[in-house]
């Protein structure tokens, strides 16, 4: 990844970080309406946010796939 595409996937982070519980399941479910990165963004937060229960502190890659899963996004 070059300079501006690390900037502007940490500025779509920084972006999404305030957005609720509900918002970030919207931007992560529409396809066709927001761009991969920043869906991907919005992913990271709610893998982070998730629940134990879900995550089973596992490593990020494991997590992410668990939290899919669960929410079956």
């Amino acid at each position: 990844m070059n300079r501006q595409r690390i900037f502007s996937f940490g500025l779509m982070v920084w972006q999404t970080h305030g957005l609720s519980h509900e918002e970030l399941l919207r931007i992560v479910k529409a396809k066709k309406r927001y761009s991969p990165h920043f869906r991907a963004a919005a992913l990271r937060h709610l893998v982070m946010a998730a629940p134990l229960s879900v995550t089973a502190g596992r490593p990020f890659a494991e997590r992410r796939r668990r939290v899919r899963a669960h929410y079956r996004i």
